[in-house]
């Protein structure tokens, strides 16, 4: 009953002209009765018939559709009329507009929240430190963050809806891609990008899907291990390092004992030389030994913090450094300079930096020429002091300049163990100064000389 009100509500108006237009036709055939002809006046009245007719038809299939349209529309809003205030007049037209409007402000804010999920989605996804790509079935690009760009050396602006293979020249990454497309399952290689400096790469990939389980996809993640790789390289050398190191005197000392015991003491002469060798040997596993302890001591005395820093005075510590070391230095008859202010003063644990100093002014009087001159600076510069040890040794050559500060890591292994060196003394400087926050580095050319630098936060 209520549907049926709702569509004479609706088409009453509609139709109301077309029995306006019958009653008028009617009246000027009823005043025009006597001059037309009773056919005529037939026609006519069966045409206006008609018109209503047709009108009542048009606005009955109107109604009908309106009110299909509002409910359609009130579905699509969720609207609930049950929690609506009832209107005072039952306007179709007027409801479908409102219930229009509740959509178009329904979309608009589902739309928005579309746009702000998708903005965190991006500023998520752009803020990740690993690699993230994005290719569809055919293996085209469609979305790739920054710290992929940059891993892979591309511009992700001019890489989206490209294949893969247009863009990255890496068979092993294409094979993964492949792999995860055809297989479905996550798959993880490692993958090594050459350049100028190789980068290792561990990727995994996994297949995306759709709503019914079609793949549409694959998702490729970039984790960069290389400094990773680097550390498990530099733990693999100093345990073949410290293994070669220990062995070398253990097994002179070895041969000479048993050489002993087969009956060499009984020459004296040999039995002096060959306890000589021993003792050397034993000197050198000591120091390698309490080099190792050093460093393990600075290490747990960094993370424990137990590094203790106290105000002190710079030039004093350089000079006892020197006084350190002067055993081998008058024995090459080497000169020594120090340039320091008296009243430098910084932030230091003194016995570990004078050691630090003393690796430094020992390692250049190793590698200086007898008469040669080695210069020491200490200044400040701006919130930093800089400590400088200059020789005019050999020189090391630039591809040892990056490994040179490895523990064991030797560039002349003879000389280094003829000098009585242990391999443990740039690497011993070299944390005593991350110790006390600072850097350090070598500036050195071929036959020219090495300089080694501290540079030591003031606070």
């Amino acid at each position: 009953m209520n549907h049926t009100r709702r569509i004479w509500r609706i088409y009453l108006p509609l139709l109301l002209p077309a029995i306006l237009l019958f009653l008028a036709v009617l009246s000027i055939v009823i005043l025009s009765s006597q001059v037309l002809s009773t056919s005529f006046i037939v026609i006519v009245v069966a045409l206006a018939v008609a018109a209503v007719l047709v009108t009542y038809l048009f606005a009955r299939r109107l109604a009908i559709s309106l009110i299909q349209i509002r409910a359609g529309v009130e579905r699509m809003a969720q609207i609930d009329d049950s929690g609506r205030a009832k209107a005072t007049s039952d306007d179709s037209v007027a409801s479908l507009a409102a219930a229009v409007n509740d959509v178009a402000r329904q979309l608009q804010e589902r739309a928005a929240e579309l746009t702000q999920r998708r903005q965190e989605h991006d500023t998520i996804v752009s803020s990740m430190i690993e690699g993230v790509l994005v290719v569809d079935a055919d293996e085209k690009l469609i979305s790739i963050n920054q710290a992929a760009a940059r891993l892979l050396g591309l511009e992700s602006a001019n890489v989206l809806g490209r294949t893969l293979q247009e863009t990255i020249r890496n068979s092993d990454l294409h094979r993964l891609v492949t792999l995860t497309l055809e297989f479905g399952a996550p798959v993880e290689v490692d993958v090594i990008l050459q350049g100028v400096e190789d980068r290792h790469l561990q990727v995994t990939g996994t297949m995306l899907r759709d709503a019914t389980r079609n793949t549409v996809g694959a998702l490729i993640v970039l984790n960069d291990v290389t400094r990773l790789r680097k550390l498990e390289q530099v733990r693999r050398d100093f345990v073949a390092n410290v293994s070669h190191e220990l062995k070398t005197p253990i097994t002179s000392i070895k041969g000479y004992v048993e050489t002993l015991l087969d009956g060499a003491f009984r020459n004296p002469e040999d039995t002096e030389r060959f306890l000589k060798i021993v003792a050397k040997q034993a000197n050198r596993l000591n120091a390698i030994i309490e080099d190792l302890l050093k460093l393990s001591r600075i290490e747990q005395g960094v993370e424990r913090g137990e590094i203790v820093l106290e105000q002190a005075a710079l030039r004093g510590l350089l000079t006892a450094a020197i006084s350190a070391c002067e055993s081998q230095i008058t024995a090459k008859s080497i000169h020594v300079s120090l340039s320091c202010p008296d009243d430098l003063v910084v932030r230091i644990n003194p016995p570990l930096l004078e050691q630090a100093v003393v690796n430094l002014i020992d390692n250049a009087a190793k590698y200086s020429d007898a008469g040669s001159a080695i210069e020491i600076a200490a200044i400040q510069n701006g919130s930093a002091i800089s400590i400088a040890v200059r020789d005019h040794g050999v020189g090391i050559a630039p591809e040892h300049l990056p490994r040179l500060f490895e523990r064991f890591y030797r560039v002349d292994k003879a000389r280094s163990r003829a000098e009585g060196g242990t391999g443990l003394g740039l690497a011993i400087a070299k944390h005593i100064v991350l110790a006390h926050g600072g850097t350090i580095w070598v500036d050195s050319r071929v036959g020219e000389g090495s300089t080694f630098t501290i540079s030591l936060p003031l606070r």
